[in-house]
């Protein structure tokens, strides 16, 4: 307004706005970034009256900023979209927590690689989309585990970028938009919208804030929501555990903010360390184990030294087995209480029964639905008996669709059994 009103030169303008600036105490993290909007904006005339419309209130709706759906059409509203079965729901927020060392980020990497493949991970299917991994730590050292998965998979040319810069989620929405505006460019090249977006770490993308104090993690939050709604994305971020207990470090908003969150543990030391990643939180989904897995070193090359490189890759453990171990929380225990259900009270129908393989030993639906219950009240006495039941009948859906068990009429028991 001053060039354009009064015609001062631009160096003029600019010590006014470096002397008030200071001023005002303006963090000079922020001066080259007024700098640079003024500069592209120097020739532009502003009237008072559109910088006024500018700080006016609207009415409340004017510009769609709210999202309204009428009672008789909530039915109408589509299924929940997955990215990543049972796991990764498209435009969600997950937080994934575990101490230094547990192989989290290896995991993402492992995760997101799938995704932009569009090959199935671990036993669950994927939606193909671009992944952006943002390596706020590191960033070489992610690129090294792309590679090792691009040569354990022998894949090329999938949509999946190593992001590397400074990002602050906590100095307003500057950054996120910034990001934003990136990940359309990835867009663009890779021709799919972007399924996927992981911060490594909070730790490292929370800037100067203080991740104890409530009103900075409420100021990542809105960072995180902003990428969300900017690219439709899921956005997982990768987030370290104190020493002593399982939650991430911080306040303990980030933990009500999430849709669901995740935690790696680790058992065992050397080639017989084994890592399992686990539910411990979801909004609308099943808590429990997701899978298992341990840590496999591909060979990336070798220095002028003879010195090899090598980069780790994420292999299932026991992704075939049919025990209930690689089944997500009620639906794994509610195989496993068929399996002592059948153990205790099994029947074997008479051989020639139609339907009923010879020699196989079942469970009736309320001998199974017994010790199932039975199960469920020795963690958690208070629950109800409507959650009861929607957990049982829920499993007993997913078993049978999944081909886990198998049935005629009211007698179950687990596939493959001889």
């Amino acid at each position: 307004m001053l060039n354009a009103g009064n015609l001062l030169a631009y160096h003029r303008c600019r010590h006014l706005l470096e002397v008030n600036l200071d001023l005002h105490k303006v963090n000079e993290d922020r001066w080259p970034e007024v700098l640079s909007v003024f500069h592209q904006g120097r020739d532009t005339l502003i009237t008072r009256s559109e910088v006024w419309s500018s700080y006016v209130p609207k009415p409340a709706n004017d510009n769609d900023r709210f999202q309204v759906t009428w009672f008789d059409d909530v039915n109408k509203s589509p299924a929940k979209e997955e990215i990543v079965k049972g796991v990764i729901g498209a435009g969600e927020f997950s937080l994934w927590v575990a101490k230094p060392g547990t192989a989290k980020s290896v995991l993402l990497c492992d995760i997101g690689c799938h995704i932009a493949a569009g090959k199935e991970w671990h036993g669950r299917a994927v939606k193909q989309g671009l992944v952006v991994f943002f390596a706020a730590e590191r960033k070489a050292l992610t690129e090294r585990r792309v590679a090792a998965w691009r040569k354990m998979h022998g894949m090329i040319n999938i949509p999946f970028a190593v992001v590397g810069g400074r990002l602050d989620l906590t100095a307003g929405l500057v950054d996120a938009k910034a990001l934003s505006a990136a990940i359309k460019q990835c867009e663009v090249k890779s021709g799919l919208p972007c399924s996927l977006v992981i911060l490594d770490t909070v730790t490292r993308t929370f800037g100067a804030g203080d991740q104890n104090s409530s009103k900075d993690m409420q100021r990542f939050i809105q960072s995180a929501d902003e990428l969300t709604r900017a690219t439709g994305s899921h956005v997982a971020a990768i987030h370290h555990s104190g020493w002593v207990g399982d939650r991430g470090k911080g306040a303990v908003d980030l933990d009500g903010a999430v849709d669901v969150s995740y935690g790696v543990s680790v058992v065992g030391k050397g080639l017989a360390k084994v890592f399992k990643l686990e539910c411990t939180g979801a909004n609308d989904g099943d808590e429990g184990d997701i899978t298992s897995f341990r840590l496999d070193s591909v060979e990336l090359g070798k220095d002028a030294d003879g010195n090899v490189t090598n980069a780790p890759v994420v292999v299932q453990v026991d992704g075939a087995k049919h025990d209930g171990s690689n089944l997500k929380g009620n639906t794994g225990k509610a195989l496993d209480a068929l399996e002592r259900a059948i153990e205790k009270d099994g029947e074997t129908p008479p051989d020639g029964a139609p339907g009923f393989p010879d020699g196989v030993v079942t469970a009736s639906r309320e001998q199974w639905r017994v010790r199932f219950y039975a199960d469920v009240r020795a963690k958690e006495p208070d629950i109800k008996e409507d959650a009861l039941k929607r957990r049982f009948s829920r499993a007993v859906l997913d078993l049978t669709t999944a081909k886990e068990v198998e049935t005629v009429g009211e007698w179950f028991w687990p596939a493959g059994q001889n």
